[in-house]
């Protein structure tokens, strides 16, 4: 019987941007691939994500669940279809990522037996960023609560990208310690920013990110204008959607009144990012948590020099004082500080780009997270042949 593998996520976008090479990779070697979605998060990240899976030939159902949606009745149907599908499909693994489709999947595989489990953790969504009271901390304990379950299942890896989600899981006693693998992101295919550099500055400063406030726009906004208000004629670029259905987003009016300002300017979504970070001499995320942002993997590859906050996920995509700087989160004066010194300083903006890209090729090659991965499927389908 043909190994089959079914993926469990939010939506079709995050799926192509974080795991399509995986699961191109994992149909090279064998595996029929399909992949159970959720309701889309943006109208215009969406059908593009679709039509790539359709180039490609990744088969998709879309169920009702949603990413940020509290509505009982549309999450029970999504539940009830996913367990159908699975009941359906009998795949020998489910691997499971972003929030909700990683709960959801690895409910239907506990309940389904599935053989094997992944459940990769890239980032604990808008549940466990900023205020976890009310109504919103009593989810976070439920969801909580139902992910300890789910990592009961007996044949199972989970993936973290960061030592403190991996330290966060261990120390709460949710995760056995032997399930617990660490790959720091998704990988970066690096022959694409190889030559993305320019050599002359561009003056250019890009925050690349969905425009949400936990991605701390707002605080990039204000460090922006701080900036420049004292004669500094350097460029700050929002490049990224600002549609996406979630609590946290930015809505477009707000970034028109930015723009307007002259502050800051807005690319928006662009398919060609590696050009992107070509033009960049610095990318700054100030994000108040992440998983292993592929921003920073990217502009590390790019050779761009980073700055970034002091959170979980971001901290390990830098080496502070060799590739980047860290700043705390939320506070946009100590953002446009470390900016306005690094822009004073282009020997080492040059520095931490050239180290950058190093790191980039020593621990964000895409080849070795997919093998990796394949690796643990491997693993996995022999434990459960001896069970």
């Amino acid at each position: 019987m043909k190994k089959k593998i079914v993926f469990v996520i939010n939506h079709a976008a995050f799926f192509v941007s974080h795991r399509l090479p995986l699961a191109i990779a994992a149909r090279k070697a064998g595996w029929d691939v399909h992949l159970l979605i959720g309701q889309p998060g943006s109208d215009i990240m969406e059908p593009l994500a679709e039509a790539e899976l359709n180039r490609l030939g990744v088969p998709y159902t879309r169920l009702s669940f949603r990413t940020v949606g509290l509505n009982p009745i549309w999450e029970l149907i999504g539940m009830l279809q996913l367990l159908w599908h699975v009941a359906r499909m009998k795949p020998s693994i489910v691997h499971t990522a972003s929030p909700k489709g990683g709960l959801y999947g690895g409910l239907a595989s506990r309940l389904l037996q599935v053989p094997c489990l992944v459940v990769a953790i890239s980032g604990m969504g808008f549940l466990f960023t900023g205020h976890t009271d009310g109504l919103k901390g009593m989810l976070k304990r439920l969801y909580s609560a139902l992910l300890a379950w789910v990592c009961r299942h007996p044949n199972m890896t989970i993936i973290v990208q960061n030592q403190d989600d991996k330290q966060a899981l261990l120390q709460s006693g949710t995760a056995r310690p032997s399930d617990v693998i660490l790959i720091p992101g998704s990988g970066v295919y690096l022959s694409e920013y190889s030559t993305a550099r320019t050599n002359d500055s561009q003056r250019l400063i890009v925050l690349p990110a969905r425009l949400l406030r936990d991605k701390g726009v707002e605080e990039f906004v204000t460090a922006a204008k701080m900036i420049k208000e004292k004669g500094s004629d350097w460029r700050f670029a929002l490049v990224g959607t600002a549609d996406y259905a979630n609590p946290s987003s930015i809505s477009e009016a707000q970034i028109k009144a930015w723009t307007d300002s002259g502050f800051v300017e807005w690319w928006g979504h662009r398919k060609d990012m590696p050009a992107v970070y070509a033009q960049a001499d610095i990318v700054c995320l100030p994000s108040y948590r992440e998983g292993m942002p592929k921003c920073l993997l990217e502009a590390a590859a790019a050779g761009c020099a980073v700055v970034t906050s002091d959170v979980t996920g971001c901290r390990e995509a830098v080496i502070p004082g060799e590739t980047g700087d860290l700043v705390p989160a939320r506070e946009a004066a100590a953002l446009a500080s470390a900016l306005s010194k690094l822009i004073a300083e282009p020997d080492r903006c040059h520095r931490y780009g050239t180290a950058g890209r190093a790191l980039a090729v020593a621990r964000f090659d895409i080849d070795a997270v997919l093998e990796t991965t394949l690796n643990t499927y491997d693993k996995l389908l022999a434990g459960a042949a001896v069970r």
